[in-house]
């Protein structure tokens, strides 16, 4: 799946070079077994509790997104070739993608499997496959996706990418014309290359079309605008689809959540690495507790997850006039609701008319990836909001009201159980 120590002392102080930390003890990513919401629905489809009959020209898509509660409203389109399937992939054939809080969901039509991705309490991220046809109907973990999903532009971790890239009429990336890696804080002129966009956004953009080069050699996109997917009926037929559309709103919510997503996974795999060789080398030298150099490596690690969850750096929307189409922002609000707020504070709401969502803090803190950080890093990032809401010492990138910490404050203090004594 591609876009989704010279002598025995000095060795246990370096990290160990081009080897990423789910490779290395006690991570080892290969050898250990995986526990997520995949793993469990593998089990009930096993045990004959749950079936996910192919139907039609989708298989076995609807009832797989259903099981999962993943709405399909939450579809987005990508026709470079930049996925395993890539020889499937094109302005004629683009690749779906759904996703929910955490999981991802990857479609093409006629092709054999779906692809999917899962954060995982132990692995972080991990990569299944499902046969559209054929019975009975398994889960199969696929760890050949790591070629490319933990790779350098992953932090050679287990990740997920999104990449913006000009695309030639078949769907390949044009390498003279280089790509942008998108997260949250990527300016929206560059996102979006060989992606589908409906939805009306005023502004620049890379989307809904094949790169053109003019006279000095630059590559450029001339503007589609597209209500729906009817709009490149002469590209491919928008039935083939389950809903029309490949969302603004979906596409802004999936690069915040990939962002997150990340930030997570690369921190919770270095953790426990991290601990292994502080404990190894407190042995060698008779020392007792945490050592210094170890515990600025944890704040290190909490810092930028702290600054993903407080969406950093992300680029303000009040000039581009973003308007979702009207059914991917009521179901995205179906989602799974925040634990109870007395003061009805609720993240992860849309906003985009100056930013993405109307409180500035990522509703994946209240999710499984986080909740299933090493207590070392959750107490730690914890900490750091608090420092930042209660405290107002603001990372780079993060602007905040006073109302809003107040706001923010006031709902991780009835929210987050360990967050009170996280400040202490």
């Amino acid at each position: 799946m591609r876009p989704w120590l010279g002598g025995w002392i000095v060795a246990l102080a370096l990290p160990a070079a081009a080897q990423g930390y789910h490779q290395q003890a006690p991570n080892d990513y290969r050898r250990a077994v995986a526990d997520n919401r995949l793993t469990a629905l593998d089990q009930r489809l096993a045990d004959g509790e749950l079936e996910l009959p192919a139907n039609g020209a989708t298989g076995r898509l609807l009832p797989l997104l259903r099981a999962l509660d993943v709405p399909v409203d939450s579809q987005v389109l990508v026709f470079s070739k930049t996925s395993l399937q890539r020889h499937r992939i094109g302005p004629r054939s683009p690749r779906a993608i759904y996703f929910g809080a955490d999981v991802y969901v990857g479609f093409v039509p006629g092709a054999a499997a779906l692809e999917l991705a899962v954060t995982d309490a132990r692995l972080g991220l991990v990569f299944y496959t499902l046969a559209q046809h054929g019975a009975p109907p398994r889960l199969h973990r696929d760890d050949s996706c790591l070629s490319c999903h933990a790779s350098p532009s992953t932090g050679d971790e287990p990740g997920l990418l999104l990449r913006s890239v000009f695309v030639d009429r078949d769907g390949d990336p044009i390498a003279a014309a280089g790509e942008t890696a998108v997260d949250t804080g990527t300016p929206l002129a560059e996102r979006w290359g060989g992606w589908l966009v409906t939805g009306r956004f005023a502004g620049e953009h890379r989307g809904n079309g094949i790169a053109q080069r003019d006279a000095a050699g630059r590559y450029h996109v001339v503007p589609r605008p597209a209500a729906d997917l009817r709009a490149f009926a002469d590209w491919f037929d928008a039935a083939s689809y389950p809903v029309p559309t490949s969302d603004l709103g979906a596409l802004l919510v999936l690069e915040h959540q990939v962002t997150v997503h990340n930030a997570m996974v690369q921190a919770m795999l270095a953790v426990p690495v991290l601990l292994r060789r502080d404990a190894e080398l407190g042995r060698a030298l008779g020392e007792h507790g945490l050592r210094p150099t170890t515990a600025r490596q944890l704040d290190e690690l909490a810092r930028k997850v702290a600054a993903a969850l407080l969406l950093a750096h992300e680029p303000g929307l009040g000039t581009h006039a973003i308007v979702p189409g009207a059914a991917f922002a009521p179901a995205w609000s179906r989602g799974p609701a925040d634990p109870a707020d007395p003061a009805a504070v609720r993240l992860g709401e849309l906003d985009l008319t100056q930013r993405l969502f109307t409180e500035p803090l990522s509703p994946l803190v209240h999710g499984a990836a986080f909740a299933a950080l090493p207590t070392e890093l959750r107490q730690r990032v914890l900490a750091r909001l608090w420092l930042v809401l209660r405290r107002g010492r603001l990372p780079g990138g993060v602007e905040l009201t006073f109302a809003a910490r107040q706001r923010l404050h006031g709902h991780l203090l009835a929210t987050v159980p360990d967050y009170a004594s996280a400040g202490r």
